[in-house]
């Protein structure tokens, strides 16, 4: 038996400190305690499992105001259970625990999503046959909690008779309820998310986004749509609301982000232009937008994206900061031999050469994401590392560049692009989450270079006008 846990201090607390209370289960031969994270762990194992136990794996940590329902959850996607699923042997069992909220069980209503896509990935025609959702919904004891715990069991092969039986009976005797099995369903939306075919309709009927997430867009916890972003009956109704009032937060953030660069960058720009003339500025105006916008999303995408293939929140963050900070300035290093002759022509090229490596980038990361999986983490460090590098050295050979020209052809604006640069990539690292939740992480990476074609074509037509003291 393997216990799974990413958190070495938990580990130590739990064998050491409270090891006698334990009844020390580190000695216990048949039991080995594994440091790293499940997925990680599971795609390198050799072996085969007869049963996977995902229970209520979350934290609450950040749950007072919904945060968390931001964080992204390798654990919670199609190809991560596809996974699960095929590390179980033949007559296997996946076993998900997720909070149930007797108005609307949205989370057990997503993993069973999740569960019937990762079985058509498996090959299996009828995932209800495969499939029993068991409650238990006496552990509420304050009206803030929710309201039980529903679990989810997903077989590999089709559950028979007897199992069918003895889970009953068991059930009957823990004072659980069997609420959905291949023999009955307590709730038709069970029967109607198993009953196969196409569920796009179903889906998109429901007042939340109850769809199985993917790596591409790993947020479980968000089930509010953009468009419901306003419906305040989402907002105010059932114990789970805090999961909606993150996502509404983050809109509402998002508007003061911009209104507040437009009250300290905006207007004051517009109100001392008689001091600094604007004429023929607006091509670098639009340029230093446009690559503060890119530069966040594209880091921010990444580092959502590289989460899951580093197997840790922490990794993430330090490694995609460490890669794209430290190219990014030796890319602006590069361009410290560029001479007012040279800057305009040689600038377009790199911008070129930037697109270039963006758009390979972008082809090439899924896939190495999904090879690097099972990798030791040693390894999938280093291997992001080598990837990050050659955008974040050309990325970081565009501010320098942008400078070098509008030093030449307007001065006096100089600190003005700074301040727009800055605002820029403020307002990204708000917009970037947005899309992410609400499309997928390649549509914010996508847009940042998007941004980066906007740039270059304000470059060109900048690099071309003359100065405008």
């Amino acid at each position: 038996m393997n216990f799974r846990q990413i958190n070495k201090d938990i580990l130590r607390t739990v064998n050491g400190r409270f090891g006698d209370f334990t009844g020390h289960l580190d000695r216990d031969p048949r039991v080995r305690f594994v440091n790293d994270e499940a997925r990680s762990f599971i795609a390198g194992s050799p072996r085969r499992y007869d049963d996977i136990q995902i229970s209520l794996i979350d934290t609450w940590a950040a749950t007072a105001a919904g945060a968390f329902v931001l964080s992204e959850n390798s654990l919670y996607t199609v190809e991560a259970w596809t996974t699960f699923l095929s590390r179980l042997t033949d007559d296997g069992v996946l076993s998900v625990s997720r909070w149930y909220f007797r108005d609307r069980p949205d989370e057990v209503y997503r993993t069973t999503t999740l569960a019937v896509e990762a079985l058509g990935r498996i090959g299996v025609q009828d995932p209800r046959k495969h499939l029993a959702i068991v409650r238990n919904m006496r552990i509420a004891n304050r009206a803030d909690l929710p309201d039980g715990v529903g679990t989810l069991l997903v077989s590999r092969a089709p559950l028979t008779d007897p199992e069918i039986a003895a889970l009953e009976q068991e059930a009957q005797r823990l004072e659980f309820e069997v609420v959905f099995s291949p023999r009955h369903s307590a709730d038709p939306m069970f029967e109607r998310l198993t009953a196969g075919g196409d569920l796009a309709a179903l889906l998109d009927a429901h007042a939340t986004n109850i769809s199985a997430p993917t790596d591409d867009s790993p947020f479980f916890f968000n089930m509010l749509r953009l468009r419901d972003v306003l419906r305040l009956d989402l907002l105010e109704a059932g114990k789970q609301t805090h999961n909606v009032k993150a996502v509404a937060t983050l809109a509402l953030l998002l508007m003061i982000v911009t209104v507040l660069t437009g009250l300290c960058i905006v207007l004051p720009l517009w109100l001392t232009r008689h001091r600094t003339p604007l004429r023929g500025a607006g091509p670098l105006f639009i340029f230093f937008i446009a690559i503060g916008l890119g530069f966040m999303l594209i880091e921010l995408s990444q580092m959502q994206r590289l989460i899951i293939a580093l197997g840790h929140p922490t990794y993430g963050l330090s490694v995609v900061l460490f890669a794209l900070l430290l190219s990014s300035g030796a890319g602006s290093f590069l361009t410290s031999n560029l001479s007012a002759a040279t800057v305009a022509r040689a600038g377009r090229v790199r911008l070129i050469v930037l697109l270039l490596v963006l758009a390979v980038f972008g082809v090439a990361t899924p896939p190495i994401v999904h090879a690097i999986e099972p990798a030791p983490t040693l390894w999938r460090i280093a291997t992001s590392v080598a990837v990050l590098f050659p955008i974040g050295l050309m990325m970081g050979m565009a501010f320098p560049i942008g400078m070098k020209v509008a030093a030449e052809r307007s001065e006096a604006l100089t600190p003005w692009f700074w301040g727009l640069n800055g605002a820029a990539s403020v307002l990204s690292s708000v917009l970037s989450v947005c899309i992410a939740l609400t499309w997928s992480i390649s549509t914010a990476f996508w847009a940042g270079v998007l941004c980066y074609a906007v740039a270059l074509a304000a470059f060109s037509v900048a690099a071309r006008r003359p100065a405008i003291y």
